[in-house]
């Protein structure tokens, strides 16, 4: 069961970046005013990498460097296939292997198919010790905020039992910024920990097929990494649901990639529209460290008015 503590971490930590790098809509500039959401702009760089006999080229790319955590994405098409890199340690030029566990650190890639069809999605992570690829910074460019490097690894599909093997990929002048956005201008979050309300800078919804489990995320997140999360069944119907530890329907808040908290208490879902993508809810729960010792958590007044990606 040990093994499922990273595997939740990631899940929350990716979750938080993946709505955050969704097709946009209308522009979005850099700090130079590049619009990086224009294919034909040759200021936005590029991503690419090679699988399946075919050359996967990024129309939108974006990254993030937040408290240590670079994430680097590519999205292609306007129907959610995308390739995610996250790098769960320092910020700076270097080698890193994904899919290897530290404590509850994972560095992680991912691919999804287009609307996460057929169970479609591929990580480069398994037992958390042996190596599944390599991301290489190459650079980061501080005065541009932009990061260029290589990759590859090894996407694996316990739902379908099969892997993926992810070469040639690169990428060059990537933006990134130090900010988080949410994925719906119109989401709401709200929270207490210990009586005092927890202040978000994004808030994002996340629908994810993953090894054949259909969830939800909804995940409120401070720039500095602080993460409130509530994930649940896909298909959730209106009721009240006990949260659990190690499974779902699951609560954490979590201070930071390595200082996880998972929750106990229940979560009420008012409306589940699932044409519209619309989830709204209240909860509350005790947010205890997953390694059994340390500081504990009262999360109260919990709600949620959320559109899903």
């Amino acid at each position: 069961m040990k093994k499922i503590i990273p595997f939740l971490s990631l899940f929350v930590l990716l979750s938080a970046f993946t709505c955050e790098n969704e097709p946009l809509e209308g522009e979005f500039l850099n700090a130079d005013g590049v619009d990086i959401t224009d294919p034909d702009n040759t200021q936005a760089g590029n991503f690419q990498v090679d699988f399946d006999g075919q050359t996967f080229v990024a129309d939108v790319i974006s990254a993030t460097i937040l408290n240590g955590v670079m994430n680097i994405t590519g999205l292609r098409g306007s129907d959610g296939e995308s390739v995610i890199l996250t790098i769960s340690e320092n910020n700076e030029v270097g080698t890193y292997q994904l899919g290897v566990t530290n404590g509850v650190q994972v560095n992680a890639a991912a691919y999804s198919e287009q609307n996460n069809s057929n169970n479609g999605t591929w990580i480069a992570a398994t037992d958390g010790i042996e190596s599944q690829g390599e991301v290489t910074i190459t650079e980061i460019d501080q005065e541009n905020e932009t990061m260029s490097g290589t990759f590859f690894f090894t996407g694996n599909n316990p739902s379908l039992m099969t892997s993926k093997e992810f070469t040639n990929g690169v990428f060059t002048n990537v933006p990134y910024t130090g900010t988080l956005v949410s994925s719906d201008d119109n989401n709401t979050f709200f929270a207490k920990v210990d009586g005092e309300e927890f202040v978000e800078d994004a808030i994002n919804g996340t629908y994810t097929d993953l090894a054949g489990m259909t969830t939800i995320a909804v995940v409120a997140t401070k720039n500095n990494l602080e993460t409130m999360s509530v994930t649940l069944p896909g298909d959730v119907i209106p009721g009240t649901y006990d949260f659990a530890s190690l499974s779902i329907p699951n609560a954490q808040y979590n201070l930071g990639s390595t200082d996880i908290n998972s929750g106990t208490g229940t979560v009420t879902i008012t409306t589940h529209d699932a044409v519209n993508k619309k989830l709204i809810g209240t909860f509350q729960f005790t947010a205890a460290p997953l390694g059994g010792t340390g500081t504990s958590y009262e999360i109260t007044e919990g709600s949620f008015d959320v559109t899903y990606l």
